[in-house]
């Protein structure tokens, strides 16, 4: 296989460089960061009639949001039966929203402007990965049926019908997600951006703050509003915040292109984005070309800082394979690794510096839905749009199970393996 990101190389989106900041400037509103938030946060603001300037480290969609599987599900990384144990029924149900709201947020984008970036309706399709495992799933559609959530419960034998799988037991379908080419929404964004009148600079990463100056390494910029939506924090940006942010390493393939007809038997219904139940969970599904994309990790280089072998994503190719006998002879041709930024509890940052409120964050985004709400979310808050209170969930200062001097002494990787095993647990 290639190391190669398909979704890059694949992408029709075509967008002009810009140029780095090479020079001191001052500007109403400053956004760091060209994914999803940074993108959505910039847009907001420039459709509010706000002077925008916006700095990215390397491209837009160059980084977490442009390498991810281009899932769009309406579903945090917890379970709604996750989220009630965890913040109550009420509570829950107000967080429960928020990924679906990043969902249509984006789905309105793509329909408004006219996005080209190979958006796709996708159900989602949760396998149990084996027969004890059957009883999470049935959980989680009592929870749904309660709280008047569409879904379905699909036993073995009707499985098949829909997705000619082995070895899974039992699937809970539901509506809502969708699967897009990530990449090629970044550069479209970008597009619509230079359009408004954003001025972008490519290859300028903020190495220091210092009241409202942000400091590339050729030049700075003075803000009024500065808005920080990054991957990958450096202790040099910001010691304490950094600390707070977690990476888990994940892996993608695409394969060979597949006949229509390959693709209409592994779908003969609709297309499907699928997941397993095991906590290193494996999910595939269709994308452009009659191709198909899967990802998965390890459990210990979940964990790892950022890797580049394909053993990994191999073991999952194998295993998909024994699952899906029409994959049996399919080889995959690209592969590439993404390390994703998230918290000890695997809600996101959204807040205000506690020195400076008019620098806000956002950060560790588990999915591109949340980090389009929350980029959104942190510029309605500058342009006076009333917003919901998401301190509880979001705030920098919030409680985590493992606290900060056991994680001084376990170090990081060790402290969000048990976080994160604290999360599946609580189930």
């Amino acid at each position: 296989m290639i190391y190669e990101n398909w979704f890059e190389i694949s992408s029709k989106v075509k967008s002009p460089y810009c140029p780095p900041l090479d020079k001191n400037i001052t500007t109403e509103c400053l956004v760091i960061g060209g994914g999803f938030a940074g993108l959505h946060a910039a847009l907001t603001l420039a459709n509010a009639g706000k002077e925008v300037v916006l700095l990215e480290k390397r491209f837009c969609g160059g980084g977490s949001s442009g390498k991810s599987a281009g899932f769009l599900t309406p579903e945090s990384e917890k379970d709604v039966d996750q989220l009630i144990k965890v913040y109550g029924e009420k509570k829950a149900k107000a967080l429960h929203e928020i990924p679906k709201k990043g969902v249509d947020l984006i789905l309105k984008m793509i329909k408004k402007y006219n996005l080209d970036c190979d958006l796709r309706k996708q159900d989602s399709l949760y396998l149990s990965f084996k027969k004890s495992h059957e009883k999470w799933l049935k959980e989680e559609a009592n929870i749904r049926e309660k709280e008047n959530l569409p879904f379905e419960l699909i036993d073995e034998r009707n499985l098949k019908k829909i997705h000619p799988v082995k070895n899974y037991t039992l699937g809970l379908k539901y509506p809502g997600s969708y699967g897009i080419n990530p990449f090629s929404y970044c550069q479209e964004m970008k597009n619509l951006l230079l359009e408004k009148g954003v001025k972008i600079y490519e290859d300028s990463e903020v190495h220091k703050i210092e009241g409202n100056t942000a400091r590339t390494r050729l030049g700075s910029i003075i803000a009024k509003n500065i808005l920080i939506c990054i991957d990958k924090m450096k202790a040099e940006f910001n010691e304490e915040i950094s600390k707070k942010i977690y990476h888990i390493q994940s892996y993608l393939a695409v394969s060979e292109p597949l006949s229509k007809n390959e693709i209409e038997a592994l779908y003969p219904k609709e297309e499907l984005m699928c997941w397993d139940t095991r906590i290193i969970y494996m999910h595939y599904r269709p994308v452009a070309g009659n191709r198909i994309i899967i990802g998965g990790s390890g459990l210990w280089t979940t964990y790892s800082s950022e890797n580049f072998s394909s053993k990994i994503i191999e073991k999952f190719i194998n295993e998909l394979k024994k699952r899906v006998s029409l994959l049996e002879n399919v080889k995959f041709s690209y592969y590439w690794a993404g390390l994703a930024d998230v918290t000890q509890d695997l809600q996101p940052i959204v807040d205000y510096d506690k020195n400076n409120k008019s620098i806000q964050y956002a950060l560790g985004c588990a999915g591109l839905p949340w980090a389009a709400y929350c980029g959104d979310y942190i510029a309605r808050r500058i342009i006076g749009k009333k917003v919901e209170d998401l301190s509880e969930f979001t705030k920098l200062g919030r409680k985590f199970f493992v606290p900060k001097y056991l994680k001084n002494i376990l170090g990081k990787r060790i402290t969000f393996a048990l976080s994160h095993l604290n999360e599946y647990f609580q189930t």
